[in-house]
């Protein structure tokens, strides 16, 4: 088996310094555990920073440190202090991880910038020097997202794999970080990039389009030279670890000292890191909000609030943490009793045997993070509970997507999450052991080994369903040319605006030079052809430009066709367009506030075109108009799509290939359609097996054959010319 190398930025092995003397303990989180199997192996390494800074550290402690990892199969990256504060509590824990999670952010500073980018270098050199030509790397999570591409810049490892483990955020969230693109782009250096959901992996393709990284597809990003497989891989937990732990004599202890310590009061427990995100502040005030309207359950509940600290050294968590306390001290001062305290607020972290012993007892389990990648806590509970248990979960988790058997709640509407706390109280004992019985299932079968398994074996599979196009030159151009020579009757579909002609700056300056004139005058000439314009162009556009010339024409992606030798346009699909008196003054608005913008009205469409805008400016206001237009698309059945440089709204069933189906009615012997959007797509879809379908441009394809740009094209129309 390949080497596999694991990239995170802290190892299974942490390591600090107390009173000059080297401390080795295990790392907390079910990373670890889930990639043992790797890391167990002598072959394969993981590369982490080692959790001290390197001021701290002699030289001979890093050598003590080295030596002692590579026991462990492991490689430390030593990290300065000016880094760790820049790079980890600046731009990814400062920037990325609450805008990741769709919440308010500082604004990057150029120094956290600059110090994420020289950390993740010093990663991607590290693993460099360690890994050989068919080594597997997987590397972790938001900090080391311009890792990926880093490797793939030396082009010299098999296979490269990057999974996220927290959420992918809206494009409204990610617009605010202005490093957006790069992150994207160092992400897809990789082969394979994993979420835990599939509505973060929609996210990340939908943004991946947005900045032109490159063409999203199912489950799959497609670049100018290669194809990245985007997918979910849901991750568990060691469900055997947590379902056998009843047995163990410690968890037996600290169970008998819970229940000496709460007796026989219903157990409500919220299992957490104190972090912005999980939602703590929200679940005290649920919390409070339940006690009020339940005074006949005073003295006969208790919620255990356990939230570890972490991140301590940032502000926002030292409010945070004195906000819980304040906030807790307040509920147990005005429902507590000298004999019972609502809540019980452990304010530190508890080893494995006392969190599952809580987990054995608590008849209702609080998870209700604002946002979170997976929350592993909620698969714990369900892994150790043995017969009854009521989950009750945040909509906005991941693990939602899976545990549908829980009481799922809205933190950002507190009724709801009264109601659950409510319903989970006095859900009758058939119905408890049901859903259990259903998540526990679901649980076990997907448990954190069989997640780590799963993502190895794809990553070192080829890309499913791609086919990559091939270069039209050399002998598939001497086919294509042979095959158009003895044809008898030619059908010749041609996109305009990016195959026939190169973009312009402005889409009203873009008419056809004398020489595509002259060309498709002596194509459409030539005995046995038929020539077709199939454009996104205006009527009137086409008429001025090709009126005379003996060629086809269909306008504005398929919703109007004319005959060569006809005066009349024919409209294909007749709609409403009265949408467009509404929609133009919002995109009027947005072409305003962008310099450069403009709004092109066409008779069955509009098009916001931002080619001449700045980048700043069409990014954030190309985001802006996607939501804005939400409701007006929905309410009138329309569609807003992403071209080269343009947003365009339409009706879906007017299409290129709709259109052209005039023509196929027809038998011909030859048949090329040349093309380079995502309109063009439709085209080459509805064309038969036999046809030379050609992709100008990069990006995804459905087409058999590549050419890189116009003057490509018209070289190529050259030749059939003759």
């Amino acid at each position: 088996m390949a080497q596999v190398i694991i990239v995170s930025n802290r190892l299974p092995v942490s390591v600090k310094k107390v009173d000059g003397k080297l401390e080795f303990y295990p790392s907390l989180g079910g990373l670890a555990t889930g990639l043992s199997s790797y890391v167990n192996d002598r072959h394969n390494l993981w590369v982490g920073w080692c959790g001290v800074a390197s001021e701290d550290l002699t030289e001979l402690d890093k050598q003590k440190i080295t030596r002692y990892l590579s026991r462990k199969h492991c490689v430390p990256v030593f990290l300065t202090k000016r880094q760790i504060n820049d790079f980890y509590n600046g731009y990814s824990n400062s920037v990325l991880w609450p805008i990741f999670h769709d919440m308010p952010a500082e604004e990057a500073k150029e120094r956290w910038w600059k110090a994420y980018r020289e950390v993740n270098q010093l990663f991607a050199d590290t693993v460099i020097s360690l890994a050989k030509p068919s080594s597997t790397v997987w590397v972790h999570d938001y900090q080391l997202l311009l890792v990926p591409k880093l490797l793939r810049q030396e082009g010299a490892l098999k296979h490269i794999g990057f999974f996220l483990h927290i959420p992918f955020p809206s494009l409204k969230s990610l617009a605010k970080v202005k490093q957006a693109k790069q992150l994207l782009v160092g992400a897809t250096g990789a082969d394979l990039i994993g979420f835990h959901t599939a509505g973060y992996t929609k996210k990340f393709l939908e943004a991946c389009q947005h900045y032109d990284v490159g063409i999203a597809g199912e489950k799959q990003l497609i670049l100018p030279v290669r194809t990245v497989q985007v997918t979910n891989f849901p991750i568990g937990v060691d469900y055997n670890k947590y379902a056998q732990a009843h047995k163990l004599k410690a968890v037996k202890q600290a169970v008998r000292r819970y229940k000496q310590k709460y007796g026989r009061r219903k157990l409500i427990v919220a299992v957490d890191r104190l972090e912005p995100t999980k939602g703590l502040v929200e679940r005290l005030k649920a919390y409070k909000q339940f006690l009020a309207l339940n005074p006949g359950l005073h003295g006969k509940v208790i919620m255990v609030m356990v939230a570890a600290p972490s991140r301590m050294d940032l502000p926002v968590y030292q409010k945070l943490q004195k906000r819980l306390q304040k906030l807790q001290s307040e509920i147990n001062q005005i429902y507590g009793t000298g004999k019972w305290q609502p809540i019980d607020y452990i304010n530190e972290p508890l080893p494995f045997e006392e969190v599952t012993a809580l987990y054995q007892l608590a008849d209702v389990a609080f998870i209700a993070p604002l946002s979170d990648g997976m929350n592993l806590v909620a698969k714990e509970y369900v892994a150790t509970r043995r017969k009854t248990g009521v989950l009750i979960l945040s909509e906005t988790a991941g693990a939602a997507e899976e545990l549908q058997a829980a009481l799922l709640v809205n933190p950002q509407r507190p009724a709801t999450v009264v109601n659950a706390l409510q319903e989970a109280l006095t859900m009758p004992q058939r119905e408890l052991k049901k859903r259990l019985r259903t998540m526990q299932s679901q649980v076990a079968n997907n448990t954190i080994n069989t997640w780590a398994t799963t993502f190895v074996d794809a990553l070192q599979k080829p890309v499913p369903g791609t086919v990559r196009p091939r270069s039209l030159h050399g002998r598939q151009l001497s086919n294509l040319l042979g095959d158009y020579q003895t044809a008898n009757k030619r059908l010749l579909f041609f996109d305009y605006d990016g195959s026939l002609v190169p973009f312009s700056e402005n889409f009203a300056d873009a008419a056809p030079p004398p020489e595509v004139i002259d060309i498709l005058h002596r194509l459409s000439h030539k005995p046995g052809n038929e020539v077709v314009i199939v454009s996104g162009r205006q009527a009137a556009d086409l008429d001025a430009w090709f009126g005379g010339n003996g060629v086809s024409l269909v306008a504005e992606h398929g919703a109007l066709i004319k005959r060569a030798g006809t005066k009349r346009w024919q409209t294909i699909e007749k709609t409403d367009t009265e949408w467009k008196q509404i929609l133009v003054p919002v995109l009027q608005k947005y072409a305003d506030l962008a310099p450069g913008a403009t709004v092109e009205v066409k008779p069955h469409s509009l098009v916001w075109h931002y080619r001449a805008a700045s980048p700043y400016h069409a990014q954030k206001y190309a985001v802006t108009i996607k939501y804005a237009l939400k409701p007006f698309l929905k309410k009138y059945g329309l569609q807003l799509f992403q071209g080269n440089k343009i947003l365009e709204i339409k009706d879906p069933r007017v299409t290129k290939g709709g259109a052209v189906q005039h023509w196929l009615q027809r038998n011909h012997d030859f048949l090329l359609a040349i093309g380079d959007d995502y309109t063009d797509e439709d085209l080459f879809a509805s064309l038969p097996a036999s046809a030379y379908t050609v992709k100008v441009g990069p990006g995804r394809t459905t087409a058999a054959y590549r050419l890189k740009a116009a003057d490509d094209v018209i070289a190529l129309l050259q030749r059939l010319a003759i």
